[in-house]
């Protein structure tokens, strides 16, 4: 599947609001690189380099509270990274492990499309 499909398939996945918590996320919440393990396309784990989001920082957007952000994530997870991994996304849970915040990785060959989707205005 190509690049741009692929993205929108998985964007294709989340309510109107949950799309404005990812993009309020990228927007907000960029921490670093690193590698992470993702599926491959047969569903199988690999370990690629990706750029990681604090979900926790998608509140400074001002759209949803810092509960609101939790909750809505728990759902989110589910429908783009099921078992903590996905195709393009990849959720770790307590990253600092003192309750501080979640993490959500992109793949960083997504990266690009994913800020520029992020920036566009609302439809």
């Amino acid at each position: 599947m190509e690049t741009k499909d692929l993205f929108a398939c998985e964007i294709g996945k989340l309510n109107e609001n949950q799309r404005q918590l990812l993009k309020d996320t990228l927007r907000f919440g960029e921490w670093g690189d690193g590698s992470m393990e993702f599926l491959d396309e047969n569903g199988n784990v690999e370990t690629v380099m990706s750029i990681g989001f604090c979900t926790n920082d998608a509140k400074m957007a001002g759209n949803f509270s810092g509960r609101q952000v939790s909750a809505m994530f728990r759902g989110m997870y589910g429908k783009l990274c099921p078992s903590r991994t996905g195709r393009l996304f990849t959720h770790c849970s307590n990253w600092w492990g003192d309750g501080r915040g979640d993490m959500l990785f992109i793949r960083s060959d997504y990266y690009d499309q994913a800020m520029s989707w992020a920036n566009e205005p609302n439809k």
